[in-house]
């Protein structure tokens, strides 16, 4: 449930800021008193207020046209909702790392700033499958920022370096096996936690991320040969 209500806030949010984002409104609000961070905030406690509303009004009509009831104590729900905050923390650092990204490619070549999240993201795996207590809450948030930062630089670098007639078709084979892998993983977390527990879980995931690791090195070779190869194009007429 829990769940569904992050997913219900990020379908109402996002779409309304990525058209705001078109439309030039994101960056005339950088030009007002407000803070951008404040603006945010208020943008995300206005969609949990609604998101709350809803279950409220959810539960209410299940109870008045169905007749269903909460059974038990309502504070046996007070440690589930810490371990939802922790988890909601996490997602943060992730929130954060995409903010943190947008700023370094401006600074740093798309395809080494990839190579470089692509091993952090390998690393946290490998430091949360090794981890327990209050340091697996800081690898899984190093985890997370490591894979929302490498769906920003993957979408740049897709961008900067295909052609222009086969951009869509790459993003349209990207996101097809994206969601292909996602709904393949549900059955393969369920096999791997069945056979040896989240430790088999997270060990596979570290295989995964190192193979994913050396494609994203190989990119990195690839792009920056073609990086100088322009390079040298440019520097060929001025002399």
């Amino acid at each position: 449930m829990r769940r569904l209500h992050k997913e219900i806030v990020a379908c109402e949010a996002c779409p309304r800021l990525v058209a705001w984002r078109q439309k030039g409104m994101l960056r005339r609000l950088r030009l007002t008193p407000l803070p951008l961070a404040e603006f945010a905030t208020a943008r995300v406690i206005f969609h949990l207020i609604i998101s709350l509303i809803q279950a409220v009004i959810l539960l209410t009509v299940g109870r008045i046209l169905f007749g269903v009831h909460l059974v038990g104590n309502v504070l046996a729900l007070v440690p589930l909702i810490l371990v939802g905050g922790l988890a909601s923390l996490v997602f943060v650092c992730g929130a954060l790392a995409q903010v943190a990204v947008g700023r370094l490619v401006e600074k740093f070549p798309p395809h080494i700033l990839f190579a470089v999240i692509a091993s952090l993201q390998f690393l946290g795996v490998l430091w949360a499958a090794q981890a327990t207590g209050k340091v697996l809450i800081a690898a899984l948030a190093v985890t997370m920022a490591a894979i929302y930062a490498q769906v920003t630089v993957n979408d740049l670098v897709i961008a900067r370096y295909t052609a222009d007639a086969w951009r869509g078709r790459v993003y349209a084979v990207r996101y097809f096996l994206t969601f292909l892998a996602a709904g393949a993983a549900v059955t393969a977390i369920a096999v791997l936690h069945g056979r040896g527990g989240f430790g088999l879980v997270l060990g596979t995931t570290a295989m995964i991320a190192l193979g994913f690791v050396a494609a994203t090195a190989a990119i990195a070779v690839l792009v920056n040969a073609v990086e100088k190869q322009r390079a040298r194009a440019v520097a060929a007429p001025a002399e």
